[in-house]
């Protein structure tokens, strides 16, 4: 590192470097070469328990602004942070190096011992209807887990899809203590996998794990918005007039605010005027924070929503009972 800082003129060079799973710095390699005050911070080829570095000429190793937010950024994917003097004697670890975590492979006679013609499901659901193709599906999944894999599967009606990758998905989570998003494309499907699939195989399974629904910004009412509409009826004499008329006098009524809440589907066109919206909220500013059923839970237990709606932290306390619903 001496050598690639004195090849730039003691200008800033940002590193990587790699350990050997126990914290240690083995080997570093430069990728980047700035001037005397910053550098470029090439962070694609990073993966977890790796560490940048890069070096102050100054010789005065607090990290500025910048580096605190690449650190956060980095750091929030398993990468250390780590400041040193041109010389590379001297060093500030604003970010640890992560140990990586050791994985916890599944094992393919567990995963079709769930669904085999005399296994959990089999005996646990009656009517159960033994599927080659969901097998194959759930090994495929398998395979994707414990490779690091990509897998892009393809399967008809009747597969049984959901419940295909949903067993390795969990088993593969509470294995490893970790958390599994899954996306779907309809609200339909959301539902299902909410209310049908995940229950099942918290009952049926053995495995004790907690799925919570989380929703986006876009899906809950703003109040700022809907007084500006009570405020200026007139902008919205059209097409859309019923339909905004309709969600107005829900707006005034709902616990929750959330667009599944309403007794029909709104157009987008229509849903836009009154969602939530990142770069229209005023947050602490908004006259309507403290009422914000994006940002609050709405049973009044006094508790922050957690970032993308998710549960309300004190379901089961305090009388809440809003629980997974949000």
């Amino acid at each position: 590192m001496r050598d690639a800082i004195a090849e730039t003129a003691g200008n800033e060079v940002f590193f990587l470097g790699h350990t050997d799973g126990t914290g240690f710095v083995t080997s570093v390699e430069p990728l980047a070469r700035g001037n005397r005050d910053m550098v470029a911070a090439i962070v694609v080829t990073t993966s977890c328990g790796d560490v940048v570095i890069h070096n102050h000429p100054s010789g005065n190793l607090t990290p500025s602004q910048a580096d605190i937010e690449i650190a956060s950024i980095l750091g929030n994917q398993g990468v250390g942070f780590i400041i040193i003097d041109n010389r590379a004697e001297r060093s500030y670890i604003a970010v640890t190096p992560f140990i990586p975590q050791e994985l916890h492979k599944l094992d393919y006679p567990d995963i079709e011992s769930f669904y085999a013609r005399e296994g959990i499901l089999a005996s646990s659901l009656k009517g159960y209807e033994f599927r080659e193709e969901q097998i194959r599906m759930a090994f495929l999944a398998t395979e994707a887990f414990n490779e690091d894999k990509i897998a892009l599967i393809e399967a008809g009606t009747g597969t049984g899809k959901s419940l295909a990758y949903l067993f390795p998905a969990v088993l593969w989570a509470a294995r490893n203590k970790e958390r599994i998003v899954i996306s779907t494309n309809t609200i339909n499907l959301q539902e299902q996998l909410i209310r049908k699939d995940i229950p099942l195989i918290q009952r049926h399974s053995g495995i004790n794990f907690k799925a919570v629904l989380v929703k986006g910004r876009s899906n809950y009412i703003c109040k700022r918005k809907v007084l500006g509409i009570h405020q200026e009826p007139a902008l919205f004499q059209d097409e859309f007039a019923e339909e905004l008329k309709a969600i107005l006098a829900w707006s005034e009524k709902t616990v929750e605010g959330c667009r599944n809440d309403l007794s029909f589907l709104p157009r987008q066109e229509t849903w836009e005027e009154l969602c939530c919206e990142a770069d229209q909220c005023s947050r602490i500013k908004c006259p309507h924070y403290a009422g914000c059923v994006f940002l609050w839970c709405p049973k009044g237990c006094g508790e922050r929503r957690p970032a993308g709606g998710k549960s309300c932290p004190a379901y089961g306390r305090r009388g809440c009972q809003t629980g997974s619903r949000l």
